[in-house]
């Protein structure tokens, strides 16, 4: 197969043109945060120092909401374990007749 017929049938090809058009997509928004970003802190009318504490304040918010978030979990995590714990010897008790009679009928 020729380089051109190759290149022809990845032109209708629609996985192909889709992963390009996702890639197309994710770079394009990338490149406008970055822009976007840029022009923020160009065009802002703060003082460089006003500017910096503003986004330490905004990331230290942000690692503070994710903490918590991760010891909610954790703590959920563990209520869920002991609860399995309580749970576990009445689940065994209830499945052993079912396994008693399947081994008796075989």
């Amino acid at each position: 197969m020729s380089e051109v017929e190759r290149r022809e049938e990845e032109e209708y090809d629609p996985e192909f043109n889709e992963e390009l058009g996702i890639g197309r997509a994710v770079a394009l928004v990338l490149a406008g945060i970055g822009i976007g970003a840029g022009l923020a802190l160009l065009l802002t009318p703060k003082r460089g120092d006003e500017v910096r504490d503003a986004i330490g304040r905004g990331y230290r918010k942000t690692i503070d909401s994710l903490t918590e978030r991760v010891q909610d979990l954790q703590d959920r995590a563990r209520d869920l374990k002991e609860d399995l714990r309580e749970r576990a010897p009445n689940v065994l008790k209830f499945g052993r007749p079912r396994r008693e009679r399947r081994v008796r009928e075989s």
